[in-house]
């Protein structure tokens, strides 16, 4: 009899003290833990899975990396856990949050050292803080992101003095994405915010708080892929109207782009400044290819093609 205890992501996630959204983002983007499955393919987790996230989530909440540590030994990470609580330690700074377009009923639960301030529209006036040396973030949905949007956003987070913007919209045009980076804005493209807002608000917080250490670089919400690799290495070699290798071409792209997000992800730092440089090259290369599935997209409606007929050899 297997006597051994299971538990499942929520379980994994709660014992190890972090949201269950960014287990899976660790998980999924930087294989941290590698869990069997059962039958319904729900994820089960030891107790050496546990041990193994409260290290790396105690390591993070004192500024290393999470790309820097994903792969490192339970050894390694136990030592390097030992140095970092030997150093003295800076207390975390509170963060203020600012909400727009959503439910505040929708919330999850708030990390300690965290106010959430509910605002109506972009133009009212930013409730003074409780605690004025905490840092302040903006979360604003909007349905379609236009570049006076972009501009709007970014005179509010200006106005309120928000270090760090995320952004979720449903639509956008290309112009609009450009100017939102060029504004340092974070951007999630959500077409069902309001039913996924748990996650999005949880997944957001769990990257940027808390943040103890001042000279650590932001790491960059990442779109999820919307083509795996069986379905692009499928249209790749599906047979088009057009005459011309383009969407060939655009799948075959997005393999090496996706490809090189991961192998940067799992690069071996050897200083903050490698991670930070690591940390950049992964977001650049997930900005890249969230722009060439858009595009592939976009061949997918013109052709009218069925993805999940292409996937089994059919149309």
């Amino acid at each position: 009899v297997n006597s051994v205890r299971r538990y499942r992501s929520g379980e994994a996630a709660k014992l190890a003290d972090m949201p269950a959204a960014t287990l899976r983002i660790w998980e999924q983007r930087y294989g941290v833990v590698s869990p069997p499955t059962s039958a319904s393919g729900q994820r089960q987790y030891s107790e050496a899975d546990v041990q193994r996230l409260r290290l790396i989530k105690s390591l993070v909440d004192r500024g290393h990396t999470i790309s820097a540590i994903a792969h490192l030994g339970l050894d390694q990470l136990k030592q390097l856990l030992n140095s970092a609580e030997a150093a003295p330690r800076h207390k975390p700074r509170g963060l203020n949050l600012y909400l727009i377009g959503f439910d505040l009923n929708a919330l999850p639960e708030l990390p300690d050292g965290l106010s959430c301030f509910p605002l109506t529209t972009l133009e009212d006036s930013f409730p003074a803080p409780n605690d004025r040396d905490a840092s302040n973030c903006l979360i604003v949905r909007v349905e379609a992101l236009h570049e006076d949007t972009v501009l709007a956003i970014a005179a509010a987070a200006r106005r309120g003095d928000c270090a760090r913007v995320l952004v979720v919209y449903a639509f956008g045009s290309r112009q609009a994405s450009k100017l939102a980076r060029m504004e340092k804005l974070d951007l999630k493209r959500a077409p069902q915010a309001l039913l996924q807002a748990q996650d999005i608000i949880s997944e957001y917080l769990g990257l940027i708080h808390p943040s103890p250490a001042p000279t650590r670089d932001p790491i960059r919400l990442r779109s999820p892929r919307r083509f795996d690799n069986e379905t692009l290495v499928s249209l790749a070699s599906h047979s088009t109207s057009l005459a011309c290798e383009c969407p060939r071409h655009l799948a075959e792209l997005l393999l090496q782009i996706s490809a090189f997000e991961r192998y940067s992800d799992g690069c071996q730092a050897r200083s903050p400044a490698d991670a930070r440089l690591h940390n950049y090259l992964g977001d650049a290369a997930n900005q890249a290819a969230a722009l060439f599935e858009d595009a592939l997209a976009a061949v997918v409606e013109h052709e009218g093609w069925s993805l999940s007929d292409i996937k089994q050899g059919r149309g």
